[in-house]
């Protein structure tokens, strides 16, 4: 009745500003502020019984009692930025019709002013309070639209909302005989209208606002026990902790009543696409697997209640392992020192995570992946204790213990360019363009890299003496290589004294290269 009331006297504004009509736009405030104080007081009721759900049951309601103080929160700021407004317009005029925060229309002497409305909403120094005001209504919109997950479950919410907290230009309203068309939400709002109506078009945002609150209360309110539904079916189960025991380990297994509703049996649909059959409200998951390791798998389970569908997801995980614990290198069956030694291990049906595998002192071992680790030998010992442990009932018990020899790497090869094994043959020219000694581990199982640090060249002279040049690093010098460019064919000149360091920090001697001048 208020809303119609407003919209005949807001159209008789285009034919005259009677003293009358201006009346009539106080009692159509009065009606107003009378609408939103009753949407007030309901709404308060609303937040009582959102706080004592959340007290009984915090866990259900919190998030729902969140978004509802949110809710609040931003009407409140919304209805009071509003009240400011209505209150510095009167100001402008009638200063003393103000009386603790509240107007008092009776004397209020300029009801039908046209110019104090755009003068603080708009253009008023500093002001543009409209931008301000039109923002804030704009937020709680989004916001409010922004909880509701199903639009289309709920439309006549989302209608409301889109309605009484729109920003679009009034363009039902006529200034005169101009109609609004294509007049912007503020000039429709605020310009050319009287004091009495601005008020009360700010006092209708109020009751939106409020009628808006209350909307959002209902649906929160609703989402506390939507996910609920009824059950007529109860059905005791078994879930054992495994079914897989040592000698002497415990067996512990769970039993509770699980409901589900016969009538209406859930889809249950895996990642993949597949959907499971589904027996007496419980999906059917088999498979088989032909390697060992981990098994992720999990999917969807949706279910009507209510008039709603309900979709939760899920996720599991197993693990496929060998019947025994095995230790094995995987690469030989030694360790070498100075790198990571590959190993597998698995203790049968024991979880992975619950496996732990430890190394005699001296030596390190550590996991790199599922069932996956490396050992790292230390330098004294000449042989490494490799233990397997499984947490079974919460205590640990040993699988399994292996003990592995323990090796230096092997000593790479002296090569230079050119020259694959011991001796060969270069011409003067090939041997000046040589470059370093280097040091290569051949058909070794690991990729090792050993750094030259120094060598030697000797050859005889013209005189039968015996020369030596020493290089401090992998690179022939300067005067090894003018040595070189002096010799003659027939001569030889051997590289000899090569020395070599590796990850194990061991210098080794290399073996000597004698090369033949063509």
């Amino acid at each position: 009745m208020i809303g119609m009331m407003y919209l005949v006297l807001t159209a008789m504004l285009a034919l005259n500003v009677s003293k009358e009509v201006l009346d009539a736009f106080v009692l159509v405030d009065n009606g107003l502020q009378t609408t939103t104080e009753a949407f007030a007081a309901k709404n308060a009721s609303a937040y009582d019984e959102f706080a004592m759900a959340y007290e009984q049951n915090p866990e259900k309601v919190g998030v729902w009692k969140e978004r509802a103080d949110e809710v609040k929160r931003q009407t409140d700021e919304l209805y009071n930025f509003i009240q400011e407004c209505k209150l510095d317009i009167i100001r402008a005029k009638d200063e003393d019709a103000i009386h603790e925060g509240r107007i008092d229309w009776h004397e209020v002497n300029v009801l039908d002013n046209l110019e104090v409305g755009a003068q603080v909403m708009i253009t008023e120094e500093g002001g543009r309070r409209y931008k301000e005001l039109q923002e804030k209504i704009e937020g709680l919109r989004e916001y409010l639209l922004s909880i509701i997950e199903d639009h289309e479950a709920y439309a006549a919410t989302v209608e409301a909302i889109e309605q009484n907290l729109s920003t679009e230009p009034p363009d039902k309203l006529q200034h005169g005989n101009k109609k609004s068309e294509g007049m912007s939400w503020q000039s429709g709002y605020f310009e050319d209208l009287p004091l009495a109506a601005v008020v009360t078009l700010l006092t209708k945002m109020q009751a939106d606002a409020r009628n808006v609150e209350a909307e959002m209360i209902n649906y929160l309110r609703d989402q506390v026990g939507a996910g609920d539904f009824r059950v007529n079916v109860l059905e005791a189960v078994v879930i054992p902790n495994s079914s897989y025991v040592f000698k002497g380990q415990e067996y512990r297994a769970d039993v509770f009543l699980a409901a589900y509703d016969s009538t209406k049996l859930p889809e249950i649909t895996l990642n993949d696409g597949t959907q499971l059959e589904v027996r007496s409200g419980k999906g059917i998951y088999s498979t088989t697997s032909s390697t060992t390791g981990f098994r992720k798998w999990g999917g969807t389970i949706q279910i009507e209640s209510q008039g709603r569908m309900i979709t939760r997801p899920f996720s599991a995980e197993y693990e496929v392992a060998e019947p025994t614990a095995t230790i094995s290198a995987t690469a030989m069956n030694v360790f070498y020192r100075g790198v990571d030694n590959p190993v597998a291990i698995s203790a049968g049906a024991v979880a992975e995570s619950d496996v732990d595998a430890r190394i005699s002192s001296g030596h390190r071992i550590n996991r790199v992946g599922p069932g996956r680790y490396t050992v790292k030998p230390g330098v004294q010992s000449d042989e490494a204790i490799v233990s397997v442990f499984a947490t079974v009932d919460g205590s640990q018990r040993l699988m399994n213990r292996m003990t592995f020899r323990v090796l230096d790497i092997p000593d790479p090869n002296a090569r230079v360019e050119g020259i694959r094994g011991s001796e060969g043959v270069l011409s003067a020219g090939q041997l000046a363009g040589l470059q370093e000694v280097m040091a290569v581990a051949e058909n070794f199982l690991f990729e090792v890299d050993f750094t030259v640090t120094s060598f030697s060249i000797g050859f005889t002279d013209a005189n039968g003496i015996y020369v030596t040049e020493d290089s401090p690093n992998n690179r022939f010098t300067s005067q090894q290589k003018s040595i070189f460019r002096n010799m003659r064919s027939g001569q030889v000149i051997s590289i000899s004294q090569v020395k070599a360091i590796g990850p194990d920090g061991k210098v080794r001697t290399l073996n000597p290269i004698n090369i033949r001048v063509r």
